[in-house]
């Protein structure tokens, strides 16, 4: 007996020893399972933290637990999530596992999973990631993995649907759903459980589910060898809604086909009411109703990348009625008819028609209709609204969040009957459109507000040729506004997506753009460092915004007396002569922003800045001190000429390697103190009035290549030295310089003189022979960083030899950034030449005509260019010879 326990426990000692090293032993060949067969197959980058396997918790099953999985797109959805999961659990039969040519998956579990879906305009979306394999020779080739499942579950989960081509959009947040069925079967029932705490759904920039609480529970009849699915026993609830759903999806291939119908299993107006958010609060269960409501609808067709199912919505509400026992007023005579109806999945074909609506608020009635067709084609619009909102009403109707405040009173009284193409074709008799919108008075406000919103005067009338707003007075927080001014094409632009133009004109006499930014903002530090991200301008606005401004706040800066036009076309946004005061100065600006290409944002402004204060100027701007390293050991005022252009970042800073432009800087009585370059200089000779001095006038010319600022030679005067300074410094902080001083030996200290012996002396000892004059020439080269400058001198016979070797050291750097600049002209004529060859290849015939263009032109701006710069190079380097040299 003894000696069967003890082997009895040798065995179990031997299981357990088994049971905790089995995971590790096949952990490296489930690893490399996943990953192979996933990153082998997909078009996207699939990934994982770390793995877990364990055989103890699900014995005699393995567990493997992938954490933070994810599966991040490629192209044309570069570095988007498609999936992640804090933790993927997957329950696998062992044996299936050991034997290796079919994994049975007992269990699959998402934890707090967000599944983003995402179609672009163009059709294509974002989970095609499967790459498409080559026909197989032999049934030899294809892949021995398969895999069955048995029950799966999703934890806390956000899934996000985005179709841009409907539009239509969908989110349903904080899911949990299980499954269950028996999938290595061809026929079995699937049971699913569903709840979502919010669910979000819009259709055509229109809502029409908010924050709905959901719970479904179906059963599904399933047909893994046809791949379809029939619903058998349901229940979808949204909030107080239950709807019921008969009907299949079936997926035969890529495409999934479907006939679906669902209808209200309840009638009370009541329940129908609970979608609406401003409604269903925590004591819904409470309010009072009234009336009938009938709601079906179906969905048939064929659902892919290019077609979507038909589709059809009927809602009939007849004498509703709900007031809310704590509340005195309550929403009487609700009458709805809509019907909406697309029978083949054709967008066009779309026909909304609201036959009716009218409900009256606290007395007040409102009636609406709308019947549209052909909405994509020739919009077909018969439409009319007409009533009174008191606004401070709806306090007496349903209970408010605690800290709002609502009052105002909306007015309506509108009519617009006939298509699109009257307008679009200026035939505005065949259009009726008239009418008025009116806001006084509205005042709101809410703790979730930043700030309060008050509309003292909205005054809208419309036309068939524009939308006329004559007068619109709010005030937002401290920021006021006076607008006046027209909108021209808003019915295509609602409609149809199409381009809204107009022109505005802005009156203020405060904006204060801190309170609309985020709180990390208000105590940045400068205007350069804030957070911020890539503004993608819409492409369908033409608009100008004729402002005056008398005081904008944007971080630290005040700008006075802000004047110009801001013109919002072609996803860019140009200003056109803007004038404002700042920095003790003023500036006129011209150029703009483009975001035409969201991956290359860029800028473009010719600037005219008028007597700006140095240190406030270096402070406020972190570029200005990249630009100008100097600048912060100044005071004084500047002016300056210049044009830049720079590609941005994703926080909308400029790149400064690709800053290029130029410009010209004047300024009068800088006093300049303790800079490192001049105080190192001034250590080297000896002379202290060069750690603090005063320049009574400079005017340098300067550009911006490849990182880089470059000075052309420019006179300097310190304490009655005359001094000539050229040279470059790096964004990176990186300097270098020359400077050729013409020293008077009066004005030289006993130590400076010793110096300039001693520089003779080791000149001579080279065979130099010199000697020193009244006025002694050093030639002054400046290497290092800013903080950390490298400072060489030497001494020659005469300043002219220097000033010549300091003219040709300039027109050298001139000559370099034109050939960098000839350079990249000559790239980008290769890049469009090889742009071009791709698009012949790939598009026959029609796309060579088009490539000989581009390619024609591209040539014909590059030479042109090319011999620009060449001209400008060589008319700007004899200017500057010979401003240096009058004698040559």
């Amino acid at each position: 007996m003894k000696k069967t326990l003890k082997w009895i426990g040798i065995i179990f000692l031997l299981l357990l020893a088994f049971l905790l090293a089995a995971p590790f032993l096949f952990k490296d060949k489930i690893i490399s399972k996943i990953k192979e067969e996933a990153n082998k197959n997909l078009n996207a980058k699939f990934d994982f933290e770390s793995v877990d396997l364990s055989l103890i918790r699900s014995f005699p099953n393995l567990t493997v637990n992938l954490s933070k999985l994810s599966i991040i797109n490629l192209a044309p959805f570069e570095n988007d999530t498609l999936i992640y999961a804090d933790n993927l659990d997957v329950t696998l039969d062992i044996m299936s596992v050991i034997k290796g040519s079919e994994m049975k998956i007992k269990k699959i579990n998402l934890d707090k999973p967000l599944l983003n879906f995402f179609v672009n305009k163009d059709g294509k979306a974002n989970w095609d990631i499967a790459k498409s394999s080559a026909p197989s020779q032999s049934s030899s080739s294809q892949s021995p993995f398969k895999a069955s499942l048995q029950k799966y579950t999703i934890n806390k989960g956000v899934i996000v649907y985005d179709d841009q081509t409907m539009p239509f959009y969908l989110k349903l947040s904080d899911l949990n759903h299980e499954g269950s069925g028996d999938f290595t079967q061809d026929l079995f029932i699937l049971k699913t459980k569903t709840n979502i705490e919010k669910a979000d759904m819009s259709y055509g920039g229109v809502k029409y589910v908010s924050g709905a609480k959901t719970e479904i529970i179906a059963d599904l009849d399933m047909d893994m060898k046809n791949m379809k699915f029939s619903f058998k026993e349901n229940k979808i609830s949204l909030n107080e809604l239950n709807l019921g759903v008969d009907g299949w999806v079936a997926m035969p291939d890529t495409n999934i086909d479907m006939d679906l119908k669902f209808n209200a299993a309840k009638s009370d107006f009541k329940n129908f009411i609970s979608l609406i958010p401003a409604i269903y609060s925590a004591n819904f269960k409470d309010i009072q109703s009234s009336g009938k409501m009938g709601f079906d609808g179906f969905i048939k067709g064929r659902y892919n990348l290019k077609e979507m199912p038909g589709f059809g919505i009927n809602l009939e509400v007849d004498k509703g009625m709900f007031r809310y026992p704590s509340l005195p007023a309550a929403v009487e005579n609700v009458f709805v008819t809509l019907k909406i109806n697309n029978p083949d999945g054709i967008p066009d074909h779309t026909v909304i028609n609201l036959s009716k609506m009218h409900l009256e608020m606290n007395k007040d009635p409102f009636d609406a209709r709308l019947v549209l067709k052909n909405p994509v084609s020739d919009p077909d619009l018969d439409a009319f609204m007409k009533g009174k909102i008191d606004l401070s009403g709806i306090s007496k109707l349903v209970p408010l969040e605690k800290g709002t405040s609502l009052s105002g009173i909306i007015t309506a009284d509108i009519i617009a009957i006939g298509k699109m193409s009257a307008i679009e074709q200026k035939r505005y008799e065949d259009f009726q459109a008239s009418g008025n919108l009116g806001i006084t008075g509205m005042n709101y406000s809410s703790n979730e507000m930043k700030q309060p919103v008050l509309i003292n005067t909205l005054q809208v009338s419309l036309s068939p040729q524009n939308v006329n707003i004559s007068k619109f007075i709010a005030k937002i927080g401290k920021s006021d506004f006076i607008a006046s001014g027209t909108l021209d094409n808003v019915l295509a632009y609602a409609l149809k997506g199409d381009k809204l133009k107009g022109t505005l004109s802005l009156n203020s006499q405060l904006i204060d753009m801190n309170e609309f930014m985020g709180s990390e903002s208000s105590g940045a530090a400068t205007t350069d460092s804030s957070a911020m991200s890539v503004i993608d301008v819409p492409e369908n606005l033409d608009f100008t915004l004729n402002a005056s401004i008398a005081s904008l706040a944007y971080q630290n800066l005040i700008l006075n007396n802000v004047k110009g036009a801001i013109i919002i076309k072609d996803k860019a946004i140009r200003m056109k002569d803007v004038g404002m005061q700042l920095m003790d100065g003023s500036m006129l600006l011209n150029g703009g922003y483009s975001s035409a290409d969201l991956k290359k944002p860029n800028f473009d402004f010719a600037i005219s800045i008028k007597d700006f204060d140095i240190q406030k100027t270096s402070k406020a701007f972190l570029s200005i001190q990249k630009l100008a390293p100097i600048a912060k050991h100044c005071t004084g005022k500047f002016s300056t000429e210049m044009v830049a252009t720079s590609l941005l970042d994703n926080t909308m800073s400029p790149i400064l390697n690709t800053l290029s432009g130029g410009g010209k800087l004047t300024a009068q009585n800088i006093v300049v103190s303790n800079f490192p370059v001049f105080s190192k200089i001034a250590d080297v000779l000896k002379m202290d009035s060069w750690k603090q001095f005063t320049l009574q006038s400079i005017n340098p010319s300067f550009k911006f290549v490849n990182g880089r600022v470059y000075i052309d030679p420019f006179d300097i005067k310190i304490d009655q030295v005359k001094s000539t300074v050229s040279g470059s410094n790096g964004f990176d902080q990186t300097i270098d310089y020359s400077m050729a001083a013409e020293i008077p030996r009066a004005s030289l200290g006993g130590a400076a003189n010793n110096v300039l012996n001693n520089l003779v002396a080791s000149a001579n000892s080279k065979g130099a022979n010199l000697s020193l004059g009244d006025v002694v020439p050093i030639n002054i080269k400046i290497g290092g960083t800013v903080n950390d400058p490298k400072v060489s001198t030497d001494i020659s016979k005469s300043g002219g030899k220097l000033m010549d070797d300091l003219k040709t050291k300039a027109k050298e750097e001139f000559n370099n950034a034109k050939a960098a600049a000839e350079e990249k002209v000559k790239a980008e004529v290769e890049k469009a030449k090889n742009e071009a060859a791709a698009k012949y290849d790939a598009e026959k015939q029609k796309a060579a005509a088009e490539a000989d263009l581009i390619k024609k032109e591209a040539e014909a701006k590059a030479k042109a260019k090319t011999d620009s710069l060449k001209k400008a190079g060589e008319k700007k380097a004899k200017e500057e010879l010979k401003k240096l040299n009058p004698f040559k």
